[in-house]
């Protein structure tokens, strides 16, 4: 019997889903899925076949380091990655990534290299759109019956407790997103508040839907009055001051209600606040760190200097 708690086990590996088209031959076990496709059985995948990979450096934008500030424009996308070991298919996942180098869309994402006092700034974009512009689906079931952003809701229902007559289906509607910068001591505007998400700008959102969250639109007002920076159509702008002690921090997904599903998917990468008086001495942790001169996925064999 295919339990709930062997579905989900089937479905998240690796931190995100390996689903595969119905029908395909592979060899571990296949379990059907609440989303009508296929699942991989994990006990049936060889464990620590593949080496866990070294985040590159996100690269700036062409903007770069202008007025003391580095600048980022770092969007969302869905693409296919090899999670699993050779020989399996490869995962359907989001991650973050350059927005001017497709090439950099990775899960987990390339680490943003940051420095004690040094202003970080990022654009942050929900590009979960198809090549036609129209939205693209959870890859993961969505329970709209929760206190959650609530797109359908409209303004007046959005960031709610939708009620219902029926037990309705899985949400399939556009996917709300806005980044949090874990463990940043940060402004409102630039904390990633969950109910200031955003809708990606697809061509095809219905009418009725709220593309953002009620937060959006104060924060937006903030970033402007604060750093002359104007928000579009399904991104939002961040800026990092860095005026704590150096410190490993992560960015991730953190819109109301879906924040967990959204890491799942891929929605995570590291923040490394390097420099000032906390930081480590050089030589007391294995290194060198990545700079954005190395190659992706390896081992830095860069040597001291």
């Amino acid at each position: 019997m295919v339990t709930r708690r062997r579905v989900i086990q089937a479905a998240v590996t690796g931190g995100a889903f390996a689903l595969l088209p119905s029908g395909a031959g592979f060899g571990p076990t296949r379990l059907s899925s609440p989303t009508g496709r296929t699942a991989l059985d994990p006990e049936g995948i060889e464990k620590y076949r593949v080496p866990l990979v070294i985040p590159p450096v996100m690269p700036q934008s062409d903007r770069g380091s202008a007025d003391g500030v580095d600048h980022y424009s770092i969007g969302v996308r869905q693409f296919r990655q090899q999670v699993l070991p050779p020989g399996l298919p490869a995962t359907t996942v989001w991650g973050y990534g350059c927005t001017e180098d497709s090439g950099t869309f990775h899960y987990p994402a390339s680490t943003l290299e940051a420095r004690v006092g040094r202003p970080v700034q990022v654009r942050w974009k929900n590009e979960l759109l198809d090549r036609s512009g129209r939205h693209l689906p959870h890859l993961l079931p969505v329970d709209p019956t929760l206190h959650w952003a609530n797109p359908p809701g409209g303004t007046g229902g959005r960031d709610g407790h939708p009620t219902f007559r029926s037990t309705p289906g899985p949400y399939t509607g556009p996917v709300p997103l806005v980044t949090h910068l874990h463990g940043g001591r940060n402004t409102e505007e630039s904390d990633g508040y969950p109910e200031a998400w955003y809708l990606p700008d697809a061509v095809d959102i219905s009418p009725g839907y709220a593309r953002v969250g009620s937060f959006y639109d104060l924060y937006k007002q903030k970033a402007q009055a604060a750093y002359d920076v104007a928000w579009g159509p399904g991104e939002a702008v961040f800026r990092y001051a860095n005026e704590e002690r150096a410190a490993t921090l992560w960015f991730h997904d953190h819109a109301l209600g879906v924040t967990r599903l959204n890491v799942y998917a891929g929605l995570a990468g590291f923040y490394l606040l390097r420099g000032g008086p906390a930081d480590l001495p050089e030589g007391v942790l294995p290194g060198p760190a990545p700079r954005t001169e190395d190659p992706s996925g390896g081992a830095v064999t860069r040597s001291r200097s």
